[in-house]
């Protein structure tokens, strides 16, 4: 191949890569993200049957989960979706809020870290405190920002 013929190769895969890869909006995967993570947090206050996180996990056989008392790593949407009917069943209230946040975005992949505080109540009337260091881990399905991971470990006394 000559280098007139190399150079029409290359300007033309060019070309092609630039049409069927879009460009990157980070300002906007960024807001996407701090949305998501808004709602997250929202939906585990919410006092329902797992319906409100439902609406903001990715319903796939890859999500896992470490809560602050797991002892193993929960996978996959089918066993996640039952520990939030059986958790929003045990609580009366829970109010956790998310601060020190730190949000990074690489393509359709986003992560979060940062620090939860807040109060539960069970529904025996026994009160706890929540009081860790998260990772959370979203992936942009069909244009929405989705949580695939959070794990949470309670911070060192």
């Amino acid at each position: 191949m000559n280098r007139r013929s190399m150079l029409t190769l290359i300007a033309t895969a060019v070309a092609w890569l630039w049409i069927a890869l879009p460009p990157s909006n980070a300002a906007a995967d960024m807001e996407g993200v701090k949305a998501a993570s808004k709602a997250f947090y929202a939906a585990l206050s919410v006092n329902d049957n797992g319906e409100a996180m439902s609406k903001v996990w990715a319903h796939t056989p890859y999500v896992t989960y470490v809560g602050p008392s797991s002892k193993s790593i929960m996978l996959g949407w089918d066993a996640l979706g039952k520990h939030w009917v059986e958790t929003k069943g045990r609580f009366s209230q829970i109010d956790v809020t998310l601060s020190d946040q730190h949000i990074h975005v690489n393509g359709n992949l986003a992560w979060e870290m940062g620090q939860e505080s807040g109060t539960l109540k069970l529904k025996d009337g026994r009160d706890g405190k929540v009081d860790g260091l998260v990772t959370n881990v979203y992936e942009k399905v069909d244009g929405r920002w989705l949580i695939v991971s959070h794990h949470v470990q309670p911070k060192p006394q």
